[in-house]
């Protein structure tokens, strides 16, 4: 397939790329959140791997691997926002940003992530209080294992600040976007 100097450049995720605009990397902590997500996700594959030999071949059963399931599934949910967030894996409102200009996509995202990070920022703190409440009054899961619920719940607020973390760089990625846009503008 030939391409036309016509065609708009696209981004990492398949997109219309805005010209200018400078996506924040993946840094130390998407990195980490990703690794630990993807140990997560094989972690969950062995044990339901394993789950399912031993049930058909020796009629034994793990006991907790639905518990410990859960509360990963609940980890990779939460450590997954920031990476999927630098990475554009979330949905994005395209028709309109076709609409706008440079400068009018810049101001969009710009106060489409700090309304985001306020957001982000006030589920950490609800999350961190759920975290504390756990902690200190010494709740357990009602399970086999009986869990400590402090434990499993960690993987939320720091997942949340994980993200909060990213939508910062993004916001000054954005500043830096729409002064560049402004600059632009003016010189022509």
């Amino acid at each position: 397939m030939a391409s036309s100097s016509k065609t708009p450049p696209l981004d990492d995720a398949g997109g219309v790329a805005a010209p200018g605009r400078s996506q924040p990397p993946e840094g130390w902590v998407e990195r980490l959140c990703r690794w630990l997500c993807e140990f997560a996700i094989v972690s969950m594959i062995l044990m339901v791997a394993s789950e399912v030999f031993l049930r058909n071949v020796l009629g034994l059963s793990l006991q907790s691997a639905d518990e410990l399931g859960g509360y990963l599934l609940v980890g990779v949910s939460f450590l997954s926002l920031s990476t999927c967030f630098v990475s554009g894996a979330f949905h994005k409102v395209e028709f309109i940003d076709g609409r706008l200009g440079e400068r009018g996509h810049a101001l969009r995202k710009l106060i489409f992530d700090a309304i985001s990070l306020a957001f982000c920022l006030l589920l950490l703190w609800q999350l961190t209080r759920l975290v504390l409440r756990s902690w200190e009054g010494g709740d357990f899961a009602a399970t086999l294992l009986g869990t400590p619920l402090w434990i499993p719940q960690l993987s939320m607020p720091l997942g949340i600040a994980a993200l909060c973390y990213s939508l910062v760089k993004s916001l000054w990625a954005d500043v830096r976007w729409l002064s560049a846009v402004g600059w632009r503008s003016r010189s022509q």
